[in-house]
């Protein structure tokens, strides 16, 4: 009785005890929607910092277990984060606000992340949702026109195709001017081969503040791509696929039938009318028949019967056909409490516009991060690339060009017309290379892993290491057989070649920050980094001649082949240690400060030079937030000002630069000489910036941007020296050059309209570049190169052309008129440079000085870069459905264009040009007659064309599936578009698209694409 007494007891005090504690815990619910009501899918909630819930397909969440003082945080990319206490509530209806300024927004810098607010250096960011909407092998072509200060240009048509890419203009001269392309805070290399919906967001940094932190890397700034990681809550399964179908664009075509006779013709007439004098209509009685009469193809084909009968041979027609690429990505991404991963498997395959010209690429990737405890968090990040090449050989385009369509591409027998041209025997036919006579195939593979480790053990402390190997393999192979296109006439035997390479590189990093808060408005962020790196790279290639026979179905594979196999082999290793550190500090979040240094230690330099510092300093000045703008919060959301200065390097040298090496006389002979002369005081270019930078937004973020204007001046460039006369060698690389520039940069948004169904949103970028050179070596003021065409000369820009001012075309009886008028009256004769210019129809060129001698004095600079780079972009949202436009325009400047050099007189076809006629005086390319010497000796000129366009880049019209719908088949999301890409370009040109730079192989394509993006 005594024990049952005693166990109710304390039975009843456990229960007195312990219920106020059982009652505190409970379960509350809601709901989440967005500014027009509808659901938010996949939102997080946070219960004291901790993920506690996702919301459903309906935008609901169940939080169990949480007590009156726990505090909930909601959070969504693009919204406004929110928190509240639970207090006494059960239930919750919440609804988010937009962040269109997303001040609070986290962007990566060098090492780390920071705010977008306490930003003191010039950093743009693009994020996934306007990456997924290019069709591109390289995710990084969505930047086109988007962030002021960076040009991208898609360079070729080609499949797998690369994209050029400038930032702040040109400031190297041997160097490469591209920016340093990191992945996860490593270095990645020049070409961006991941998904874009594997990406975060990619963020560049410009001014050297930004990029002193990456010491001899950063010079040309840096582009910092965050893949995909894991998040705690629900999981989810992501699919996007596109199909876009492609046809050529600004196609540079040759002379076509009747318009190719016309020429003929015309070259006949000019001739008679130059010997005889007369001009006149009368003196033109040249027809078809005189001109083709007797001309026949190998299988006795007359050239006037195809004239008669019209059966022309479009060769470009024939090359190539319109294409279709297709696009698979799926990803899984979720996590709990300790463990989160993102897994994602991706498949591109892009078609190119000619027979065989493709680019097959397959990724896997796994991000995956896991918290052993409250101090130490572990994580890895793998990923593999394999891509697979077909190439095409781009002289059978060039070909194609010269090629005359008044023949037949094959022979009444059914076989290749190998030979079609009576007038020009050396031109074979550019079908040669099909039926496997042309094979090339590239197959590349790359890991790119690493694994990371976290230690917090206080709580403002944290150290990371992160261990990175990257290794890629290559295989070139080539196989060209003996009546392939490039080898039927000469050497007319069978080669093969086989390369393979090799690069390993491995990077370890070790960063320690701390983060310090004193009297609640002094907060210091300290920052100091370690980083070791080796590289080395092997490679090796077999080739040579196979003789006279066919080995198409061995090809590149079966070297035994070879007749006489030669060999070459190379091996390089470098190696680079850095030391590193930062301060950040902000005084009441209004006074912004950030200074940093960083040594680098490299092995390819000489003793004495191996080591380059880079410091920078920054400040900020919220001016918003000032006292005295307190009247202003009604409208002004934000005003800083920022101001930078850093020295960044240019790693330009490669490995072994600085020693004297020897090479063979001739391939694979024990005769060797000295090739290059050593430089033990060579070091890295440096580049010295200065960034003034103000940022703003008015009215709830409706109105925001940020305005630029940046100042620089790099110096120890690397570039020849002129060595003595007594030396064997002609010249020496070495530290002789400086070169400057500046510019002014605008980034404006807008959202002129928004109501709870229909929004839009406007944004435009505006980038003003300059660049000159400033010195080169030994007090040298001009240099010139590649046979005197491209120069480089003091006070003129870093890319230029060196050539001469064509004016049209002289007239009949112009020249004669000219000189009397400009020389003879004033007692000064003409020197013709030619004997046939100032003929009719040939190219007139100004005489800058009026001397009377076309000469090198009359030559005058090009600027190859723009003078205005401009972007807009455009997005109507209506309900379910939106629209976007994005425009881009590329201003001032000028581009080699090579159609207006596609005119010989060699017999072989002319482009599709508009050539002078006694009828057509104001033409800009010469008369085909003549014996074209001036014609061809100022070509260069003539091609020197302007090179400003503006484009409608892409339309895309999207449709958001309806939700109540999606969720019966347990889909979160979806969305169908449709994309017109590159289709509406305006030029002076009528069949070119100035975006290729002037070349005139592999054109670029128009895209209608297809695509589909889902969420379950």
């Amino acid at each position: 009785m005594y024990l049952s007494m005693r166990r109710a007891s304390m039975a009843l005090c456990v229960g007195l005890f312990c219920s106020p504690a059982f009652a505190q815990q409970k379960q509350i619910k809601g709901s989440v929607k967005d500014a027009t009501g509808e659901p938010m899918i996949g939102v997080t909630i946070l219960a004291d910092g901790k993920a506690a819930a996702v919301t459903d397909l309906d935008g609901n969440f169940t939080v169990t277990n949480v007590k009156p003082s726990t505090k909930l945080t909601v959070s969504y990319v693009g919204y406004r984060e929110q928190s509240m206490t639970i207090g006494n509530r059960s239930d919750f209806d919440i609804q988010m606000v937009t962040d269109n300024q997303q001040l609070d927004e986290v962007v990566v810098v060098g090492y780390g992340t920071m705010k977008k607010k306490d930003l003191t250096g010039s950093v743009a960011s693009v994020k996934t949702q306007d990456l997924v909407q290019v069709a591109a092998p390289n995710a990084l072509q969505a930047m086109q026109a988007k962030i002021p200060g960076i040009d991208i240009q898609e360079s070729s048509g080609q499949a797998g195709g690369s994209i050029s890419m400038t930032l702040r203009g040109n400031r190297s001269l041997l160097a490469s001017n591209n920016p340093l392309i990191l992945v996860d805070g490593v270095e990645y290399g020049s070409t961006l081969d991941i998904p874009a919906s594997d990406i975060e967001s990619v963020d560049v940094l410009k001014d050297a503040a930004s990029t002193a932190i990456y010491g001899t890397k950063g010079a040309n700034g840096v582009i910092i791509v965050t893949t995909k990681r894991g998040k705690a809550g629900r999981t989810t399964v992501n699919f996007n696929a596109f199909l876009s179908f492609k046809s050529p664009t600004g196609i540079t075509k040759p002379m076509y039938g009747d318009k190719e006779v016309q020429r003929l013709i015309d070259a006949k007439d000019y001739n008679n009318m130059l010997s005889s004098g007369d001009w006149s209509s009368a003196a033109r009685t040249t027809t078809a028949a005189s001109v083709l009469e007797g001309e026949k193809l190998a299988d006795g084909t007359s050239c006037l019967d195809i004239y008669n009968d019209k059966s022309y041979t479009d060769w470009l027609d024939i090359i190539m056909d319109n294409s279709t690429s297709q696009n698979y990505e799926a990803s899984v991404q979720g996590g709990g409490e300790k463990t989160n991963f993102n897994v994602s498997l991706s498949s591109m395959t892009d078609n190119g516009m000619m027979k065989l010209d493709r680019y097959h690429r397959y990724t896997g990737r796994t991000n995956l991060d896991h918290r052993i405890n409250k101090v130490v968090k572990v994580g890895t990040s793998l990923s593999y690339t394999y891509t697979n090449n077909d190439r095409r050989n781009a002289g059978v385009y060039s070909q194609a060009q010269k090629m005359t369509t008044i023949t037949h591409a094959y022979l009444s027998d059914g076989t290749i017309n190998a030979q079609p041209n009576p007038w020009y025997a050396a031109h074979c036919s550019p079908l040669l290379d099909e039926d496997g006579n042309y094979q090339r195939n590239v197959e590349e593979s790359r890991f790119f892993g690493s694994a990371y480790m976290e230690l917090t053990p206080i709580k403002q402390f944290n150290f990371r290491s992160q261990f990175t190997l990257d290794r890629s393999t290559s295989r070139d192979g080539l196989y060209q057989d003996y009546e392939s296109q490039g080898r039927y006439q000469a050497p007319s035997t069978t080669y093969i070649s086989n390369t393979k390479s090799t690069s390993t590189k491995y990077v370890w990093q070790n960063t320690a920050s701390y983060n310090l808060t004193l009297n609640k408005k002094n907060d210091f962020t300290f920052m100091l980094g370690h980083e070791m790196s080796q590289s080395v790279t092997e490679g090796s290639s077999i080739y040579g001649d196979a003789g006279k026979e066919h080995y198409r179905t061995g090809a590149f594979y079966d070297l035994s082949k070879i007749t006489v196999p030669q060999t070459s082999s190379s091996y390089a290793k470098g190696s680079m240690v850095s030391f590193f550190g930062r301060v950040n500090y902000s005084y009441d979040s209004r006074y912004l400060f950030q200074a940093s240094l960083r040594a680098d230690g490299s092995s390819v330099l000489a003793d004495g030079h191996k080591w380059g510092y880079f410091p920078s300093v920054s400040a900020g000045w919220r001016i918003s937030d000032e006292a005295f703008m307190r009247n202003t919060k009604s409208w002004l959301d934000n005003l800083k000002f920022r101001v930078s200065w850093g020295l960044s390097g240019n790693a330009a040298i490669d490995e072994y630069m600085t020693l004297a090496t020897i090479s063979s006389i001739v391939p694979n002979s024990t005769e060797k000489a000295p090739m290059t002369m050593a430089n033990e005081d060579l070091t890295w270019e440096k580049t010295s910036s200065l960034d003034f930078g103000l940022d703003f937004s008015f009215l709830n973020s409706r109105i925001y941007g940020s305005l630029d204007y940046y100042s620089s001046h790099t110096y120890d460039l690397l570039y020849y020296k002129t060595a003595p006369a007594s030396s064997v060698y002609v010249s020496q690389i070495a530290n002789v050059g400086k070169t400057r520039g500046h510019g002014w940069e605008l980034s404006l948004g807008v959202v002129p309209v928004q109501t709870k169904d229909f929004k839009w949103d406007l944004t435009a970028s505006m980038s003003l570049p300059r660049d000159y050179v400033d010195e080169l070596s030994d007090g040298i003021e001009k240099y010139l190169q590649d046979n005197g065409l491209n120069i480089l000369q003091v006070n003129s820009p870093v890319s230029a052309i060196y050539t001469y001012e064509a004016d049209h075309c002289w007239g009949i009886g112009e020249f004669d008129s000219y000189v009397a008028d400009n020389y003879t009256s004033q007692g000064k004769e003409f020197t013709k440079p030619y004997t046939d210019y100032g003929n009719p129809g040939t190219p007139k060129i100004v005489d800058q000085n009026m001397d009377g001698n076309i000469d090198d004095d009359d030559k005058i600079i090009y600027n190859l870069s723009p003078k205005a780079i401009l972007g807009l972009n455009t997005t109507f949202s209506y309900k379910a459905l939106s629209l976007s436009v994005q425009m881009m325009a590329r201003l001032g400047g000028y581009m080699y264009y090579e159609g207006y050099g596609l005119y010989t007189y060699d017999g072989s076809n002319w482009g599709d040009l508009d050539y002078w006629t006694p009828d057509n005086t104001d033409a800009v390319i010469p008369t085909p007659g003549g014996t074209g010497t001036s014609a061809t000796a100022f070509k260069n000129a003539i091609e020197m064309q302007k090179a400003d366009y503006f484009k409608i880049k892409d339309i895309t019209l999207a449709y958001q599936l309806p939700r109540n719908i999606l969720k019966k088949y347990f889909i979160s999301n979806a969305r169908i578009y449709c994309s017109m890409r590159n289709y509406f370009t305006f030029s002076h040109f009528n069949n070119y698209d100035p975006e290729r730079g002037g070349a005139v192989s592999f054109p670029l394509r128009k895209q209608v694409i297809v695509g589909v993006n889902v969420t379950f």
